[in-house]
């Protein structure tokens, strides 16, 4: 799945007509559709903020609920996507992922449909703990050797492997209905989908309420493109259906 992902500046559709590119349900573009000259096939949403998100600890496997800042990004995100119609909606088994994107789902009458593999990363006895340098020395040990097994928590390719399995899902949803399919995760699954397309997990970094389009390339891989870093400044952004 993993793409070879040539420069930027290659994808850019010199004097592309704007125009050419909407229909009905996508009125605007984003810059995004613009450079790769097609629409999404796929949007990826990391779930809006927590407490735990403000106070920068791990989250992990750790059920916690979207506070007020959350709940107000999941609300705007139905005035983000009000010119998408989705073939599906996903979200993970954790309650913030399905508060976040219900609103959406509501708006749609779509019912929102939970993949197992877009859990977050199972970050074990460190889940509630301070993201601070120490900690963080200590997970980097565990992303760069995929095998040893966080304690109390995953195996971090195990945990990959099944998160690009859910990746794939999505993907295959969208492409066979012809419509993009819209799923709601958690940060370290947004990092997987980065590195899965692009080698990098920083690639399509967004914090919590943003917004991950992926495209389908020429060459038949894919692309990752943040297409809203917070969810908050939808009112004053360009729109996804766009």
């Amino acid at each position: 799945m993993k793409s070879q992902i040539p420069s930027l500046k290659s994808h850019i559709v010199k004097g592309a007509d704007s125009k050419s590119l909407m229909t009905k349900d996508e009125p605007e573009l984003n810059t995004a559709s613009i450079t790769h000259n097609s629409m999404p096939v796929a949007y990826f949403v990391r779930h809006g903020e927590t407490d735990m998100n403000k106070d920068n600890d791990f989250r992990g496997d750790l059920d916690v609920p979207l506070n007020h800042e959350g709940l107000k990004q999941a609300t705007n995100l139905v005035v983000y996507f009000h010119n998408v119609r989705p073939s599906a909606i996903f979200h993970s088994n954790r309650s913030r992922t399905l508060q976040t994107i219900a609103p959406l789902a509501k708006s749609k009458g779509i019912k929102p449909k939970t993949i197992d593999g877009l859990d977050s990363l199972n970050t074990g006895d460190f889940a509630g703990q301070p993201k601070d340098d120490k900690n963080l020395k200590k997970m980097q040990f565990y992303r760069e050797h995929p095998d040893a097994k966080i304690p109390g928590g995953d195996v971090v390719r195990k945990w990959q492997q099944k998160a690009d399995k859910a990746i794939d899902t999505v993907l295959k949803e969208s492409e066979k209905d012809g419509q993009p399919a819209i799923a709601c995760c958690h940060g370290s699954l947004i990092k997987e989908l980065s590195r899965y397309l692009h080698g990098d997990i920083k690639a399509a970094k967004v914090d919590p309420g943003g917004v991950v389009a992926v495209y389908k390339l020429p060459s038949g891989g894919y692309i990752a493109e943040p297409i809203l870093s917070r969810n908050d400044e939808a009112e004053s952004s360009e729109m996804a259906g766009s």
